[in-house]
């Protein structure tokens, strides 16, 4: 598993990319430093046990300023690209609620933007190991 933190504003963010399997014990004790319910962390669990291939998951707290963006593992770059944006949307909404910023405005799209910027190495080596 990949992991990197990222200080995204007032938050701080772990992102954690899960590779050939969800790495169940690494994302659920993420999600408890971060201050996930045990019920958060059933459905998490839950996931993980359910979904192999081309899934992901962000739990937010906003309390904490605190999030977690998981991407599972993943069949292609394309799916990988999927997930990653799909998660980021998440987290991007996530923020600008909590910050009570209008969500069609600029700042959730800086928030993607700065963290795809932030996460290109990642990015280039999980999305294109398919493409070689």
């Amino acid at each position: 598993m990949i992991h990197r933190v990222l200080i995204i504003g007032r938050w701080m963010v772990d992102f954690l990319f899960c590779r050939g399997r969800f790495d169940r014990d690494g994302v659920l004790a993420c999600m408890r430093d971060c201050g996930a319910s045990d019920f958060a962390m059933g459905q998490a669990d839950d996931l993980m046990g359910t979904c192999d291939r081309n899934c992901g998951l962000t739990f937010a707290n906003p309390d904490r300023k605190r999030a977690v963006v998981v991407v599972g593992p993943t069949t292609s770059g394309a799916e990988f690209t999927d997930t990653l944006v799909h998660e980021v949307h998440h987290l991007a909404v996530a923020i600008a609620s909590d910050l009570g910023i209008d969500l069609e405005g600029e700042t959730p799209a800086y928030v993607a933007g700065d963290a795809a910027r932030d996460l290109a190495d990642v990015i280039c080596e999980l999305g294109c190991r398919h493409c070689h």
